[in-house]
């Protein structure tokens, strides 16, 4: 896939063509947090969730977060009508989560440790912390929804962030340690 051409050939300044690959793989320079994003599916009262890299604050006064989703996740519209769900800060160690969330199996939660929090959505236990949310609005993205959510309550544990970097889940060393 082609997503646009530029001319410029300077050093660092990209030149050529921008494959889907060669998006990928600048992106992957960028290291992220990662926050599952889970509520119940209001047609099976099932818990339902998926994993995002592209949390980030959007505004202190009102609360809002934004993220985004992949138009082909079947996760979303179940999260989606339920209207309110529970962000978890995935902290180091919880690849397990991650990977489960990211799959397609029909029930992600099987054997994942959770519970349900003050607003009656699945909050994964032991992350660093958690936003209770609901939707504001989605924009449109390209091949992606932006989500602007209503933040309406948050709490912390603490401890050390996942980290996705390169195409793999790991920790936030500390300075100076090798």
């Amino acid at each position: 896939m082609i997503l646009s051409t530029t001319t410029d050939s300077r050093p660092g300044g990209g030149g050529g063509t921008i494959t889907s690959e060669r998006y990928r793989e600048v992106m992957r320079q960028h290291p992220t947090g990662v926050a599952a994003v889970a509520s119940l599916d209001p047609d099976t009262g099932a818990p339902c969730g998926l994993i995002v890299g592209t949390l980030a604050s959007l505004s202190l006064d009102p609360a809002l977060i934004t993220f985004s989703i992949d138009r082909a996740s079947a996760t979303w519209p179940k999260i989606a009508r339920s209207g309110k769900f529970t962000v978890s800060l995935l902290a180091e160690g919880q690849q397990h989560v991650a990977q489960a969330l990211s799959g397609r199996q029909a029930d992600k939660f099987a054997g994942l440790d959770w519970s349900l929090s003050s607003q009656q959505t699945p909050q994964i236990d032991g992350a660093t912390a958690w936003i209770h949310a609901t939707i504001n609005r989605e924009v449109d993205g390209g091949d992606h929804v932006l989500v602007i959510t209503d933040v309406v309550g948050m709490s912390t544990s603490g401890g050390r962030p996942m980290i996705f970097h390169g195409g793999r889940f790991g920790g936030l060393a500390e300075p100076g340690s090798a």
